[in-house]
């Protein structure tokens, strides 16, 4: 259920991106394959307003939003539920535009 709430706040998040993009095509992906340590890695991405590349070190800290109605606290929640099952979350700039999210779970991990 913890995992299903992290997917639900990085899609959330990737939809409210798209709808404040000006122009183009609106398109959110999540897929998830295994990675080269045999763990899941799911990946969530979309054609948003983007990421600002001098916040990426900060945009999974609690109460760090760039959204003026955000409370900043989804992206937060989302790296510790991540963390607790023993995984590891990250954020990169998509291109042309917008952002990916990914997070890796090592196999054989009990939910």
């Amino acid at each position: 259920m913890q995992l299903q709430q992290v997917i639900l706040n990085l899609v959330l998040n990737g939809m409210e991106a798209m709808n404040r993009a000006l122009d183009g095509r609106r398109v959110l992906t999540v897929s998830a394959a295994r990675n080269e340590s045999k763990g899941a890695l799911v990946t969530v991405a979309d054609t948003g307003a983007g990421l600002a590349p001098d916040n990426l070190d900060r945009i999974f800290s609690a109460f760090y939003t760039a959204k003026p109605e955000g409370m900043g606290m989804e992206l937060a929640i989302s790296r510790s539920i991540v963390e607790a099952h023993g995984g590891r979350i990250w954020a990169s700039p998509n291109s042309p535009r917008g952002a990916v999210f990914q997070f890796v779970l090592p196999a054989g991990m009990e939910t």
